[in-house]
């Protein structure tokens, strides 16, 4: 009986698999070509075709910042990302007199700029190989 009802389970899980679609998920940008049309209908503006080239605009300006993404905004190599990500260089270049978690900090020129700290990366892909 327990056997029965085992082999009964497997068999419908299966025939459920085919019929199972999930609308949501992640995808390597590869993909999105293959999924253009369900994009599309969702309200993506640019073509999936653009997106898979990781080399060219805008995947090519996609930067890994500490466990963070960036991208590019200038062509002198000033990146762009969320408030959490670049907390700790935040917290580096704050003082009690200058607190920039507070206050917030605005570099007028580039020379004005602030150092994330010796040990900032920004990783940035170059090639790809299959």
């Amino acid at each position: 009986m327990r056997s029965n009802l085992l082999a009964f389970s497997v068999v419908a899980s299966l025939g459920l698999v085919q019929v199972a679609h999930a609308a949501e998920g992640m995808w390597v940008p590869q993909q999105l070509p293959e999924i253009a049309g369900p994009l599309q209908k969702a309200g993506l503006k640019l073509s999936p075709e653009q997106l898979a080239n990781l080399t060219g605009d805008p995947m090519g300006a996609v930067v890994a910042l500490g466990g963070c993404t960036a991208s590019f905004v200038s062509p002198q190599g000033l990146v762009v990302t969320n408030h959490h990500c670049a907390y700790g260089a935040i917290q580096l270049n704050s003082t009690a007199q200058k607190n920039l978690i507070k206050d917030g900090f605005n570099a007028p020129k580039r020379s004005d700029e602030l150092s994330a700290g010796p040990n900032a990366r920004v990783f940035v892909l170059d090639q790809i190989t299959d």
